[in-house]
């Protein structure tokens, strides 16, 4: 029986399927690829604005990549001299708080992960 997932940030490491190239079994579907997509945000952020040293990593509480995407995104600010700072929301009333957390941490700029709900 097929079996097809709508949407996976990382279907590899969720154990869905054995590679994006050839995902064997009976499990086919579509991947975000969130995890990489974050660092290459942080790449485009410090090319468009080099200054920045300080940026707000704003992630859903309970998504499901949260903590590998921090990870990422982590590896690839440390390698571009930046420093981030990790704000969680749980919902749309937490933005307030999000950003006046990001301001009270000094942040020249602001990025999200790309399963943030709200």
């Amino acid at each position: 029986m097929p079996i097809v997932f709508p949407a996976a940030a990382d279907p590899v490491e969720d154990g869905l399927v054995s590679s994006l190239a050839r995902p064997g079994g009976n499990v086919t579907g579509l991947t975000l690829l969130a995890p990489e997509l974050n660092g290459k945000r942080l790449e485009l952020l410090k090319e468009a604005f080099p200054k920045v040293t300080r940026v707000t990593f704003l992630w859903s509480v309970g998504g499901p990549q949260g903590d590998r995407s921090f990870r990422e995104a982590e590896a690839v600010a440390k390698a571009l001299g930046l420093r981030l700072q990790s704000v969680g929301v749980k919902g749309a009333d937490d933005f307030e708080s999000a950003f006046e957390a990001a301001k009270s941490g000094g942040a020249q700029a602001l990025t999200e992960l790309s399963q943030l709900e709200g």
